[in-house]
This record gives C-alpha cells, sequence and structure tokens, in this order.
C-alpha cells in the first residue's frame, strides 16, 4: 500500500531543517517532502516576492511531489491556504501550525513585538534587520561552534537556517505575507478539509485569532499546552501525533 506524501511548508525566517525532526517522528509513516521556499537556503527570489509569487513558484513542485497532505508552518501555513485555493479537490487534508491571523502589519509588529525584543529589532526595521542576518549568515563559522554547546544538536541546523535568506524574503514575506491581513479570505475561499494546531505561548502569531478563525470555519483546532511558535522542532513527536490523527487518519 502506498504512503501517503506530505508536502511541508516552512516559515518565515525558518527553513526545511525546521522539518527534520518531524520527518524522523514520521519516518515509515508518510513519504514527507521539505522543500526550502524562494529565497531562503540560495533559492532564487520570485519575481515578485508576494503570496503568489510564492505560489507560483512551488507549482513544478506540486506536479513532481503530487502530494496528498499539505502542512504549513507559520508563513507555510498561510501558503498552504493559497495552495488549496488555487487546487479544490487536490489535497485531502491541509494542517496549519501556528498561522498567523492578523489584520496588517502594524497590528503584526505590535504583537511580536510586545513578546520579543530579539523579533522586534528585525521588524522595526527590515532593512537593518536583514542587514543583521547578512552578517551572522557570513560570520556563522565564528559564532556556530560555540552556540551548539548551549543547545540541543536538533537545534543548530534551524538556527543556522533562520540568517539564510535574501532581502526579498526578509522584506516580502512580512510586509506583503504575513502581516498582510490574507488569512481570513484564504480560509472563506478554501474548500479543502482543514485542522489548526497552535502554541498556547506562541508569540508570533496570537492564538485568540487563530481560535476565532477555526470557530468562524468550523476547522477543528488542538491547542498544544506549554508549547511555543516553534513547537513543530520543539515538540515533534506531539505534532507527530496530531499530523497521524488530523491529517494522516482516514
Amino acid at each position: 500500500m502506498a504512503r501517503p506524501r506530505l508536502l511541508l511548508l516552512h516559515g518565515y525566517l525558518s527553513g526545511p531543517a525546521a522539518w527534520d525532526p518531524l520527518r524522523r517522528a514520521l519516518a515509515g509513516e508518510a513519504e514527507t517532502l521539505a522543500p526550502a521556499l524562494p529565497g531562503y537556503g540560495g533559492v532564487p527570489d520570485p519575481p515578485a516576492y508576494t503570496l503568489a509569487g510564492l505560489a507560483d513558484a512551488l507549482e513544478g513542485t506540486l506536479a513532481e511531489a503530487r502530494p496528498d497532505y499539505l502542512l504549513g508552518h507559520s508563513m507555510g501555513a498561510i501558503l498552504a491556504l493559497e495552495l488549496a485555493r488555487r487546487h479544490p479537490g487536490r489535497f485531502r487534508r491541509v494542517g496549519l501550525a501556528g498561522l498567523p491571523v492578523f489584520a496588517g502589519f502594524a497590528e503584526g509588529r505590535r504583537y511580536v513585538g510586545a513578546n520579543s525584543r530579539v523579533r522586534d529589532r528585525y521588524l522595526r526595521d527590515l532593512a537593518s534587520g536583514h542587514a543583521r542576518c547578512e552578517w551572522l549568515r557570513r560570520a556563522r563559522r565564528f559564532w556556530a561552534a560555540p552556540a551548539s554547546l548551549f543547545l540541543e544538536p536538533r537545534f543548530r541546523p534551524v538556527l543556522l537556517a533562520a540568517f539564510d535568506h535574501s532581502a526579498a524574503a526578509h522584506r516580502g514575506g512580512i510586509e506583503s505575507i504575513v502581516f498582510a491581513g490574507l488569512a481570513p479570505a484564504l480560509a472563506a475561499a478554501t474548500d479543502a478539509p482543514v485542522a489548526l494546531l497552535h502554541g498556547d505561548f506562541d508569540g508570533v502569531a496570537p492564538p485568540h485569532a487563530a481560535a476565532a478563525l477555526a470557530r468562524s470555519r468550523g476547522w477543528p483546532l488542538r491547542v498544544a499546552r506549554g508549547t511555543t511558535h516553534e513547537l513543530i522542532f520543539t515538540h515533534p513527536r506531539g505534532v507527530a501525533r496530531w499530523v497521524r490523527e488530523r491529517l494522516l487518519a482516514p
């Protein structure tokens, strides 16, 4: 019997390595594919760094991989909704982890800035924020080894990937996708079965906004207690259980 095919879409200032713990947890149960999104890991930017631009760039991946299921995290969750909207009836189920639901850029920056001074620095001035990312990417041979002494081995690739993106991805991802207020309209235009997973201590995507959207659409929402926005790699076994129960189960 063929295994289900699951396409994993990473988030903003992230990368495919964020999915590695979950992929290991699902090994033997599902075929998983976790591509680097445009602007990440050396993948070229789309002509315009917008949601439509990212979705256009992934059409070839969809045609080649033919996934049965989608799972997106953060910005990748918004992209998953867009792909499901574009391809009605194409996916058996769509999973959204840490879905950002904001009315606009100002609300998003206020929420994230109030919960993280570090993230606030990268959002207050996007050009200088990306300059910091670029400097850290180029200097990683100096700081990566010492930092790994304080990190679990599974977290080191995620940290390195956080700085490996283009200037267009840094600005366009947040302005045109994450904080652009797209989630409610995409949700209304998506006919695929959708399930949400959210950490109750998510300081990037407000849990109350995701819960309100889930209620309005009749989507099942599981709140993972004691977890943050990074739950896909900090709690992979719990996420894997949710994937089995809500996405892959008959």
